[in-house]
């Protein structure tokens, strides 16, 4: 499960709290022992019906971030070497492709502590001039050449890091790959250097269930909420929500404040108070007479 869908989570469980609490009017909802004897049966109303809207809203908002977390949490990004790799490295390529071979370990969770076992992944061969490169292939081209190249620093200078940092090591690789995700009408990468460029492409989305594109377009349930549903709208919505809530909060405060009465809270804070004080004798260290001695006595 992924980050983002735990907070539409945490949402749903807390409309759900809620919206039960409303039902059964009591819980710790609806404390009101400072509230005036003869006004408690309307607050408790009151309180109610704000519970049933805070809970709907809740419940509201829960979809529409699980939404935002389904269909717009995935880009469909493309990758290619520039001209700078092929100029600087072109004595690792072979007709044209790379090969790349690294030593990995694998093995169980503790393979961080010495556990896992060594072995040799050959990644390849990947064509130089392919647009549409994915994270693994584009890794494999810089990796190849920092694995030979890394003590040049002419070729990769140290800075304050990059994307392709590998290792957490602050060496920029920027020069020697492009990324995109502006995809055309033919599906092919759009890697814009103008705004008129960028007008060529739009961004695709990739949703976590199903693995279904956002231009797809093939009836399915999940084309036709990218249909209904695109991100502006469900920002906007969740924003519109959140105000709801908030005014729902501030009047729920109101009408608490309205119908409390203040001499139970000023007797409760005086019980407190008088509660947690300790008595004055505690603070008494005279020793008291013995009563066998008559001196002490007398």
């Amino acid at each position: 499960m992924g980050l983002g869908a735990l907070f539409p989570i945490l949402l749903a469980a807390m409309g759900i709290y809620v919206l039960i609490g409303a039902i059964k009017g009591s819980g710790r909802l609806f404390s009101m022992e400072n509230f005036k004897d003869d006004s408690k049966d309307q607050a408790k109303k009151y309180m109610r019906i704000l519970y049933f809207a805070l809970a709907a809203i809740m419940l509201l908002m829960a979809l529409v971030n699980g939404l935002q977390s389904v269909l717009y949490t995935s880009k469909m990004t493309y990758y290619r070497v520039t001209d700078a790799y092929k100029d600087n490295f072109g004595d690792l390529l072979e007709n044209g492709t790379l090969t790349y071979t690294a030593t990995e370990t694998t093995g169980g969770g503790m393979s961080c502590m010495g556990g896992g076992t060594t072995v040799e992944k050959t990644y390849g061969p990947y064509s130089v001039d392919n647009q549409k490169m994915e994270m693994e292939e584009i890794s494999a081209f810089i990796n190849k050449a920092y694995s030979v190249y890394k003590g040049d620093q002419t070729k990769f200078p140290v800075t304050s890091g990059g994307l392709m940092s590998c290792g957490g090591s602050s060496v920029d690789y920027s020069k020697y790959y492009e990324m995109t995700d502006l995809i055309d009408e033919e599906d092919n990468p759009v890697y814009a250097k103008s705004d008129a460029e960028k007008a060529n492409g739009h961004v695709v989305y990739i949703s976590s269930l199903g693995k279904t594109r956002s231009d797809a377009n093939d009836g399915s349930f999940i084309s036709k909420l990218y249909g209904a549903f695109s991100p502006k709208l469900l920002s906007i919505l969740n924003y519109v929500l959140l105000g709801v809530v908030v005014l729902g909060l501030a009047a729920l405060f109101l009408i608490t404040r309205k119908f409390t009465d203040k001499e139970k809270v000023q007797k409760a804070r005086e019980q407190q108070v008088s509660g947690s004080s300790m008595p004055s004798s505690a603070f008494n260290f005279d020793d008291e007479p013995e009563s066998g001695d008559p001196k002490k006595n007398a």
